[in-house]
């Protein structure tokens, strides 16, 4: 019997197959990581045998499952979820980010989730995003709006490198649609745009905004909960973005361009 044999009977056979060809590994590299054998991996996929939660959750860890795909295989093996969403009290958590956002003013900030959806900002964001931006989806936002290219001044690096970072993300939870959306989106939008040549210069690639007749420079850090046992907030991250130069610190300590702008 081919150990590539391939039945789509069973659900969780299927997913675990899929998931195992992608992060490239034979049945049998599969099952050393696990504990396991190539044998096993086979029946499992063909729906012979069927998993114990145990085996599910190191499967799920040893192919990088976020906690939502690992819920996915779970529930595919007709086994309850592992990691519950909003199953527990989160207001501890939501009060923390937002004491983030609050303490990171007057620079900008904002959480997203992990389809990119601003879930909520502090108010210096309404200065490079408008007033509208929580409950909108940054990426097709961004590339629905034309003035977008002309507000930021190094667009073709910050487009690329947000298509970088979907496909990393995609990657990751391959079985997205909502990801794998969100990127034959920006590959459609980016089809005519060039991708720049990496000079090296600049060890982060952070949009550099124009207000007015100025340049207001930016750096972006990412910040998420480590070790998170919970859905929601496994996904989330909070987007903090801080001043390159005396420019961009005055223009955020002001709220306002500088003289003469």
């Amino acid at each position: 019997m081919s150990t590539e044999a391939a039945d789509t009977a069973s659900p969780f056979g299927t997913r675990l197959r899929h998931w195992r060809r992608h992060r490239g590994l034979s049945q049998l590299g599969l099952a050393a990581q696990v504990g396991s054998t190539g044998r096993h991996i086979s029946f499992l996929e063909t729906g012979r045998s069927r998993p114990s939660r145990q085996l599910v959750l190191r499967l799920a860890d040893t192919l990088g499952m976020g906690l939502r795909e690992a819920n996915e295989l779970l529930h595919a093996a007709g086994l309850p979820a592992a990691y519950p969403r909003a199953g527990t009290d989160l207001a501890p958590y939501r009060a923390a980010v937002d004491r983030l956002l609050r303490a990171h003013e007057p620079y900008p900030g904002m959480v997203l989730d992990g389809h990119w959806n601003v879930l909520s900002a502090n108010r210096p964001c309404a200065l490079l995003f408008g007033e509208t931006v929580v409950g909108s989806n940054f990426v097709r936002d961004a590339l629905a709006n034309p003035a977008a290219a002309e507000a930021i001044v190094n667009w073709p690096e910050v487009a690329w490198a947000g298509l970088d970072r979907l496909r990393r993300e995609l990657n990751r939870a391959p079985f997205d649609d909502g990801l794998r959306g969100l990127v034959g989106l920006a590959e459609s939008a980016l089809a005519g745009v060039p991708r720049p040549a990496t000079t090296g210069s600049d060890p982060l690639v952070c949009p550099w905004f124009r207000i007015g007749d100025r340049v207001v420079r930016t750096i972006t850090m990412v910040a998420r909960f480590d070790h998170a046992t919970e859905v929601t907030l496994d996904e989330l991250r909070v987007e903090l973005m801080y001043p390159m130069d005396d420019d961009a610190e005055r223009f955020f300590r002001t709220g306002h361009p500088l003289p003469g702008v």
